[in-house]
């Protein structure tokens, strides 16, 4: 695909591997063409059973910094002939160049963004939004898991994520308007719903967040081996559904 249908390239360097295992959550261990294997780190706490098989290709960026842990970070993997984002550091990069450029439905009119504002001790929220008639604020997850057409989150138990709903839902209480919005690292979504296989305490906080005001967007976006393509909005259940 030429740049032109690009609506984020991923940034340089670069390469491929294949991937060969996952000995820890942040860690994957990758086979290089010249038969080197090494670790990568993997910034993606989820679990992301079912598509990342040994023998699978994936993207990998190299950074520069010599001083660096890792050299490699992983990026993205191939699936059943499509990609599938694996970096969730590149999501708010993604969400931030979409609301600047005025395209994500119900947002389009906030004048100001501010990044990682704190709202209460411990807690920042990704995007603080501003405008004439208030604030808004924003929170992103990263959903990369798809099963029978429905994309959901999340795949892994995420104390962290139950804590920040019930940090979003006081702040919804507190009459501001507080948004939700999952990022869908991949194409072959059809609906998006919160699911209560993995975390039954993120379920329930979520459906308790829903009830005092919080909002939700759903964005899905193609992966390409040259970056993210355009998000598209993706309806969601609201209902909490055992997949």
């Amino acid at each position: 695909m030429s740049l032109n249908g690009i609506f984020m390239p991923f940034p340089q360097p670069q390469c491929e591997a294949v991937f060969l295992q996952r000995p820890q959550r942040f860690l994957a261990e990758m086979s290089f063409p010249d038969g080197t294997k090494e670790l990568v780190y993997c910034a993606n706490s989820g679990a992301m059973a079912g598509f990342i098989l040994p023998g699978s290709k994936t993207l990998l960026w190299e950074s520069s910094d010599r001083k660096r842990k890792r050299r490699y970070t992983w990026r993205a993997v191939e699936y059943e002939g499509n990609w599938i984002g694996t970096d969730t550091h590149l999501s708010n990069h993604l969400v931030e160049e979409a609301l600047r450029r005025k395209i994500v439905p119900g947002l389009e009119n906030y004048d100001t963004l501010v990044r990682e504002h704190a709202v209460e001790a411990g807690f920042r929220v990704d995007f603080k939004l501003s405008d004439s008639d208030g604030d808004c604020f924003v929170e992103v997850k990263t959903s990369t898991v798809v099963e029978n057409g429905v994309a959901r989150y999340p795949d892994s138990k995420t104390p962290r994520g139950v804590k920040h709903l019930k940090a979003l839902a006081r702040l919804a209480m507190e009459g501001n308007r507080v948004v939700l919005l999952f990022l869908v690292q991949r194409a072959d979504a059809e609906s998006f719903s919160v699911s209560n296989l993995t975390d039954t305490a993120y379920a329930e906080a979520f459906e308790q967040a829903l009830t005092v005001g919080l909002e939700v967007i759903v964005l899905e976006v193609p992966v390409y081996p040259e970056g993210f393509g355009a998000p598209r909005l993706l309806p969601y259940k609201k209902l909490i559904v055992n997949l």
